[in-house]
């Protein structure tokens, strides 16, 4: 309850919906027989061709969503405003429980005494890193939320039916939520074929807009095209801040950033894939291994936001929490100087990382990295807690051996 007053307050207090407001000027316009992303094209270029430009302003967001996605929006025309918005908002909502229930889910017993606590935090922690993007409303939350909250059948059970069925409904909306059908394939068995089934069929949806709509989804690609050149909005993934570093020196971030994409995801799927071999063979548990799978599979996405990474908090949580704990069994006999353990340097870099990327984000201007180093840590703890901590002890590292 507390954490609903204080999200409520912040959105009376402050700005609020700013993602929902794109979507509701696009029901708007198509409502008085527009066309969305013309409409959204057409602002962005007078903006950025205004006459006195001021540095402070802020570029207009644009429909940047799949034209799949216009008869929704036509059928959504006849509902009124006020119920929409109601509607809209009790979505959104619901798709943030769904994502805090799925992440309960990957806990054990013992942790969910705390973790249950710790829920209502996330929705100020997107991430692990202060942010309110909450407030923002995006349709990322519901997707989400449906994708993570069919997952659980999937590896619990082995029921991954429903699973795909969301993932290939949400990249309707957002096209690389695609890259979440690698999930089942390193938690389930034998999903290679159903997976490569739901991307054909992913990919064929989307091949099909441009035949049924060849003028907006013309349009569309413009948009997506405009977001990168003109608003850099490149997220927060290993390609996107070199390609908003490339972008701040001056530089072009075509096709490196995309050639560091490719590469950067086959080092994570090669990493994922020997991690799904040590739970195999049974040296990593499956419990263990599940937040994992899961947050290595969002380093497939292309373009990181700060609500992508909300859906991933949790797993997040868990897995430094359990890194954590693992290294603390080896701080007594690290400090009586008896033995040494990666893992205990891994998670107080963590820790260090974790505090210092909130302070930043709350008494300095946002720094782009922040995510990507908060996310890459609890990803690095994740592989590490596949192997077991160093046993080496500090007399032998440090004094020779002799004969």
């Amino acid at each position: 309850m507390a954490a609903i007053v204080a999200v409520a307050a912040m959105a009376y207090t402050g700005p609020a919906g700013w993602d929902a407001q794109i979507y509701w000027r696009a029901v708007q316009t198509i409502r008085h027989g527009g066309d969305p992303y013309a409409a959204g094209i057409a602002a962005q270029l007078a903006f950025l061709n205004r006459p006195h430009p001021n540095p402070s302003d802020h570029v207009p967001f644009t429909y940047v969503y799949s034209p799949m996605t216009l008869p929704l929006l036509r059928l959504l025309t006849v509902v009124p405003g006020w119920l929409l918005g109601l509607l809209y908002a009790l979505a959104v909502f619901s798709g943030f429980l769904l994502e805090l229930w799925a992440g309960f889910q990957m806990a054990e017993p013992w942790e969910r005494k705390w973790l249950v606590v710790m829920l209502p935090a996330i929705a100020f922690f997107p991430g692990l890193v202060t942010d309110d993007t909450i407030l923002s409303g995006n349709i990322g939350y519901v997707l989400y939320g449906l994708v993570l909250a069919a997952s659980v059948a999937g590896w619990k059970r082995g029921r991954w039916f429903w699973y795909y069925v969301a993932v290939v409904g949400a990249s309707i909306v957002k096209a690389p939520l695609l890259t979440m059908i690698a999930f089942p394939v390193l938690v389930g068995r034998r999903q290679w074929l159903p997976a490569g089934a739901a991307g054909s069929v992913g990919l064929g949806l989307f091949a099909m807009a441009g035949r049924i709509w060849p003028v907006e989804f013309h349009e569309y690609l413009v948009a997506i095209r405009l977001m990168f050149d003109e608003v850099h909005d490149f997220g927060f993934g290993p390609a996107g801040v070199l390609g908003k570093t490339l972008w701040r020196l001056g530089r072009p971030y075509f096709p490196t950033a995309i050639i560091f994409y490719v590469i950067a995801s086959c080092v994570v799927g090669i990493i994922l894939l020997v991690l799904k071999h040590r739970v195999a063979l049974g040296e990593m548990t499956r419990g263990t291994w599940i937040p994992v799978a899961l947050v290595g599979t969002l380093l497939f996405y292309p373009r990181i936001m700060r609500y992508d990474l909300a859906a991933f908090s949790v797993p997040m949580l868990l897995i430094g929490w359990r890194a954590f704990r693992k290294a603390e069994e080896s701080v007594p006999p690290l400090l009586s100087g008896r033995s040494f353990s990666w893992l205990t340097v891994g998670s107080a870099v963590f820790v260090f990382c974790f505090l210092a990327a909130n302070i930043i984000t709350v008494v300095g201007p946002m720094w782009f990295p922040i995510e990507l180093m908060v996310l890459l840590a609890v990803f690095g703890l994740g592989v590490a807690s596949a192997y077991p901590a160093s046993e080496t002890t500090l007399s032998a590292c440090l004094t020779p051996k002799t004969p």
